[in-house]
């Protein structure tokens, strides 16, 4: 997540923490400080706006842009972040853009799919985030998801945009369509959208016949038209010169990027206290997978933004630990820049690569027009990277330079096949992985055998961004021996080489066997998990771990017993495989370039953890609560109606329900301390109309290093009239508390706290009853427990009532406006 700079030269912007880093935190300050920084990174590019934040819920861990998101599987814990983010970010003098209204929790074919969901659904869990956005963030712009709900595409929905938004909400800004969102024109802009991104169907040919006809108004055009004109006043963008000073790597937004990945990663497991590594002890560590060797990984799509400076996980323990011997176990490692081959040359002696054949058709047919070694399989076609080894061919135009790949095909690579030929001596006898990646149809023979084909290799179906995803496979070999391997790919039109794609292939190979000299490390570090590859928009993806990483930890666990694992992605992923054989497991979401650093300080120590997972963690798919919602994973799913069959029970609320304990719950998070709750008090005992509740408790630091704690209050309805959850989140506060010390906290609720939507009167209602009031770590660690009295029923408006209480709001608010310094916004950062 970050601004991507098209300026010119190399140096991006920086890449912060994903949506589900932020809700980990659990701390509006620091959704605050993140906003302040993308809004700076926005002005200094010389931009006007940044598409984000992302809102929406987390339903399952299918979702292909859950890891934009920062509301977790919560509307409160969404409602009383977003603001924060986006007052930091208009703070600036740029614009916010709340996405995506509303709704947007499955990628697969979300061009035709419909949500189909009762209003109070809507309204109590997929709308919060959104309204608080509105309400308390004064949101400049609000972009419209692409898919329906409950039958009308959401942005020509006059209930959700024209009733809800703008006249219930009283939203002041304008709404803009995701990019090729509006599927009809006319509908659109009846329905209240304000700008269609791109302009192909709300325009002057397909408008103006419903307007000399009377089916629109020329009030329905100005109006859109005042709302655009009134955020371009307001933010002066009619006089005010974009910035032009390019500082894309300021030192205050990469203290909030660490700061945010810092407090955003969730320390799952800590047996027998194995962390925090001791310094004095720990004399030499390993380090598996490629996820902790390069850039900290994220996801594919328009929020993927390449790091130019970053810190690995394997850079940020070698800096924290000089004395330590950190080695990178290059074996277990997929990599296709590093993944050895051999072949023969003309002269018949053995060398380092593979033979290539490139042929000017999609078919390897006749005379290869370009025969020669390659050291790796890591063709990317957007640079010409993979030229021979041998070549030291430098161009800058490598599409139709001389001595490039594509110049010596006279320029021409859409239509291009090639073949790989080579051999492959495992270091490890047992199964060993291969990887292909490609934007195009690939097959892989092993030692004669096929282990890999993707058919036609096209581009996923109606994805108007085309991800590439890996394909992988197995097969069990001995150590010592060669065997031979075979890769054909043909290239396929339509891939993307931009926001985490690939236009080429890469093929690697890593053994899943841990060598025995494992055992001899004081720790091994192994990362696994999603990335761009995996993970990312117009796509979802599966449960499981990917290229058999379950199989890799476990194998490695057997000979180390203090492997630390390190899982990264936008959603939960499946460990129930694995996670009762390692000693450690954090989960890390995609935590920014400075995400490295921020690990590596956990594990030694130097940060005690404090996330808290926005989450819930399943063990297994099937006991999500949203499961019988999905068909079984599928990227070419032709679904076109999705029901919310979990209704109201989306996340804990089901587990509760059900009575399923998930691996992980929702707020779950380890630290390197504890923390004792006590002498709870309720003010005012009985509910007073809009009066706010105080809960009061104490809080003490029980152990021996300071640390922050996130205590959780939970709010139940004894004997409801309609279907409720057991107990939601309403409130919650981070604290931090030094060894011993103790602190009287105050979470408050409002009326709000206590309502549900009532569909018959179209208001929030709070029934005349007991509310069970539960405090704790966790939604399935509660320490304390109180009851509240609401002797009269309330009905409160959709229009002044407010998902946040005083208190909530005023933590998210921005008071002073941003500095300017010669033309540049000075930063701070708390």
């Amino acid at each position: 997540m970050g601004v991507r700079y098209t300026s010119e030269g190399n140096d991006q912007g920086v890449v912060y923490p994903s949506g589900p880093n932020l809700a980990a935190t659990f701390n509006p300050r620091r959704a605050i400080d993140l906003g302040r920084a993308l809004g700076y990174d926005t002005a200094v590019g010389g931009y006007q706006f940044i598409t984000g934040p992302g809102v929406n819920l987390y339903r399952m861990p299918y979702g292909g842009r859950a890891f934009e998101y920062l509301s977790g599987e919560d509307p409160f814990l969404g409602a009383s972040l977003a603001p924060g983010v986006i007052n930091g970010i208009q703070s600036r003098g740029v614009w916010a853009n709340a996405k995506h209204y509303a709704a947007n929790d499955q990628e697969s074919n979300r061009f035709n799919l419909d949500q189909k969901m009762p209003e109070r659904v809507l309204r109590e869990m997929s709308l919060p985030a959104f309204e608080s956005s509105s309400k308390n963030g004064n949101v400049a712009m609000m972009m419209c998801a692409f898919q329906k709900v409950n039958g009308d595409f959401a942005c020509e929905s006059e209930h959700l945009i024209a009733q809800i938004l703008k006249k219930e909400w009283g939203f002041k800004g304008f709404v803009q369509s995701d990019y090729n969102a509006v599927v009809h024109g006319f509908e659109a802009a009846r329905a209240g959208t304000d700008l269609d991104m791109m302009g192909y169907q709300m325009n002057s040919s397909v408008l103006k016949p419903h307007l000399d006809a009377g089916d629109l108004s020329a009030a329905t055009i100005d109006d859109k038209v005042r709302r655009i004109l009134k955020q371009i006043y307001l933010y002066k963008f009619d006089s005010k010169t974009p910035l032009t000073t390019h500082n894309m790597n300021s030192s205050t937004s990469n203290k909030v990027a660490l700061n945010a990945a810092r407090e955003g990663i969730v320390l799952l497991k800590n047996q027998d206290n194995l962390l925090p590594l001791d310094k004095q002890k720990v004399k030499k560590i390993a380090v598996v997978g490629t996820l902790a060797k390069y850039s900290p990984p994220t996801g594919f799509g328009s929020a993927n933004v390449m790091a130019s400076h970053y810190v690995s996980e394997l850079s940020g323990l070698q800096q924290i630990a000089p004395n330590a011997k950190v080695d990178f176990i290059e074996g277990l490692s997929l990599d296709p820049s590093t993944s050895a081959w051999t072949t023969t040359d003309a002269t018949g002696n053995e060398v380092q690569g593979m033979k290539v054949e490139y042929f000017s058709n999609t078919n390897w047919s006749g005379d290869a027009a370009v025969t020669r070694t390659e050291k790796h399989v890591d063709l990317d076609w957007a640079n010409d990277k993979n030229l021979p080894f041998e070549s030291n061919t430098s161009t800058s135009d490598p599409y139709t330079s001389k001595g490039s790949t594509a110049g010596e095909l006279n320029g021409d690579t859409s239509s291009t096949s090639i073949r790989y030929t080579g051999k492959v001596t495992p270091t490890q006898s047992g199964e060993q992985v291969f990887k292909v990646r490609a934007d195009g149809a690939v097959r892989l023979w092993v030692n004669g055998k096929k282990i890999i084909d993707n058919g036609d290799g096209k581009p996923l179906p109606g994805n108007s961004i085309p991800p590439t995803i890996p394909e992988f496979a197995k097969i069990n070999l001995e150590a010592g021996q060669s065997y031979d391997v075979k890769l054909e790919y043909s290239r396929r039109a339509g891939y993307l080489s931009t926001m985490g794609g690939l236009v080429g292939v890469q093929l690697s190979s890593a053994s899943l066997n841990a060598p025995q000299d494992l055992s001899g490390y004081d720790a091994v570090v192994v990362a696994v998990g999603n990335s761009n590859e995996y993970e990312g928009e117009g796509f979802d993806h599966s449960f499981d771990l990917p290229e058999f990483q379950n199989e890799l930890i476990q194998n490695i666990a057997k000979v180390n017993p203090n492997t630390v694992v390190t899982m990264y992605g936008g959603t939960g992923l499946k460990m129930s495989d694995w996670i009762e054989q390692v000693p450690v497991a954090l989960h890390a979401f995609y935590p920014g370039q400075n995400g490295g650093q921020a690990l590596a300080e956990i594990l030694f120590g130097k940060v005690n953890p404090s996330g808290k997972l926005p989450i819930s963690i399943e063990r297994n798919i099937e006991d999500n609560p949203a499961y019988a919602s999905f068909p079984k994973f599928d990227n070419q799913n032709t679904l076109t109606d999705m029901d919310y069959k979990d209704d109201l029970m989306l996340g804990y609320r089901g587990y509760e329900k059900k009575g399923i304990k998930p691996l992980y719950p929702f707020g779950y998070g380890l630290s390197y301390t504890t923390f004792g709750y006590s002498n709870i008090k309720v003010t005012p005992g009985v509910a007073v109309g809009n009066t706010p509740i105080k809960v009061s408790f104490d809080l003490t630091n029980t152990g021996k290093v300071g640390g922050s704690e996130v205590a959780q209050l939970y709010v139940g309805q004894q004997n409801p009239k309609v279907e409720r959850p057991i107990k939601e989140l309403k409130g919650y506060k981070k604290v931090f508390l030094k060894p011993g010390e103790s602190k009287r906290v105050t979470i408050e609720l409002n009326d709000r706290s206590l309502a549900y939507f009532d569909v018959k009167t179209d208001q929030w209602v709070v029934d005349a009853d007991t509310f069970n009031l539960s405090l704790g770590g966790s939604s399935q660690d509660i320490r304390l427990n109180a009851k509240l009295v609401n002797s009269f029923r309330q009905e409160l408006s959709t229009t002044t009532s407010n998902p946040l209480p005083r208190s909530a709001l005023n933590s998210v608010l921005v008071e002073k406006p941003p500095v300017k310094t010669g033309g540049v916004f000075k930063q701070t950062v708390e």
